[in-house]
């Protein structure tokens, strides 16, 4: 158990110490990217008085790649985001780790929500954070020098299973870096008032604002479509987790690493799932032999977007007690015994 308090105080240091950037990181020089949130919404049959048929917007969550990837494989582990006050906690189970107002998020999340039009039940979420250069600083070449940390919309309809869409190619994957669309889209924020010149920022998009919007051209599902993560429905179906924003639903999503697996173009890329191995068989499932979900999931509820990391039930800490105690009758007898 210390040990894991120890992995979960190492995560909230790595929070506190990524709380203070201004503009968004895209990795491209420091190897570890901004986490960004973006919230989407396109309009397909109507159109407000501008002509606007989408919205969307942007949170930098105030932590790298590097300070996420600290979070895998600590059961127990929760951050929390307010889309309002811009207060960041992060928790062990039910206690709470750190607390800090990592920005202004201004009016931002607000904005979105009363889009004219708005059909919150199309309305889709992902969160990413990229990185494209070697320790040294110089652009990524070999494989496994550049990553993506990214959410997909693998969970069904029911909530009851996770199938993912097809894993892209090493090609695929590393044209995501230097996409037109991804690389304008990032600029065109970090140009933005919203990133700019706040630290932890927020800004809003829609079909006047060039590259900065979601949608602009072929839209950053370009972004989706080549690193396998399918932009569309994120929130179609429903995850029994309690009552979210969006058509009243509560809806979650994985979270996985992306990296080149080599350097053969028609080889698939590899992807790993962040989460806990609660039955220690090596892999993380959405329901294990325990009928027990093991993956790291992202949830938005009310203005409330949040990364939880699963926890085993009360009979598997029994057992692991239990085993744990038996263990040391077994040492305490040796002893005794020498």
């Amino acid at each position: 158990m210390k040990l894991k308090f120890k992995h979960i105080a190492l995560a909230a240091a790595l929070v506190a110490t990524g709380a203070a950037q201004a503009a968004i990181d895209t990795g491209s020089t420091s190897g570890d990217g901004s986490l960004l949130l973006n919230l989407k919404w396109k309009d397909t049959l109507t159109t407000d008085a501008n002509g606007n048929t989408s919205a969307s917007a942007a949170f930098d969550l105030g932590i790298t790649m590097n300070d996420a990837v600290a979070w895998n494989g600590i059961s127990g582990f929760k951050s929390t985001w307010n889309l309002s006050s811009g207060l960041m906690q992060t928790w062990s189970g039910n206690t709470m780790m750190s607390s800090t107002t990592i920005g202004s998020y201004g009016t931002a999340f607000n904005t979105f929500l009363n889009t004219t039009d708005m059909v919150l039940g199309n309305a889709e979420m992902n969160v990413f954070a990229l990185d494209n250069a070697k320790a040294d600083g110089t652009l990524a070449s070999e494989p496994g020098d550049s990553r993506l940390l990214s959410t997909t919309s693998g969970i069904n309809a029911t909530g009851t299973g996770l199938s993912l869409a097809s894993i892209p190619t090493n090609n695929n994957y590393n044209q995501i870096f230097g996409n037109t669309t991804v690389v304008n889209f990032l600029s065109a924020l970090n140009n933005s008032a919203g990133h700019n010149t706040a630290s932890n920022g927020a800004s809003n998009a829609d079909a006047s604002s060039g590259f900065a919007w979601f949608d602009n051209g072929s839209g950053m599902d370009k972004f989706a479509n080549l690193s396998g993560f399918d932009s569309t429905n994120k929130f179609a179906g429903t995850y029994a987790a309690g009552t979210g924003v969006l058509s009243g639903q509560a809806k979650a999503l994985p979270f996985y690493m992306l990296v080149a697996s080599s350097n053969d173009p028609f080889a698939k890329a590899s992807m790993t799932p962040f989460g806990v191995d609660l039955d220690g068989d090596g892999l993380i499932k959405f329901s294990n032999a325990n009928g027990q979900n093991e993956f790291g999931l992202w949830t938005l509820q009310g203005d409330t977007l949040s990364y939880i990391n699963p926890v085993p039930e009360a009979e598997t800490y029994a057992m692991m007690l239990a085993g744990l105690g038996l263990m040391g009758t077994i040492i305490r007898r040796r002893r005794k015994s020498a």
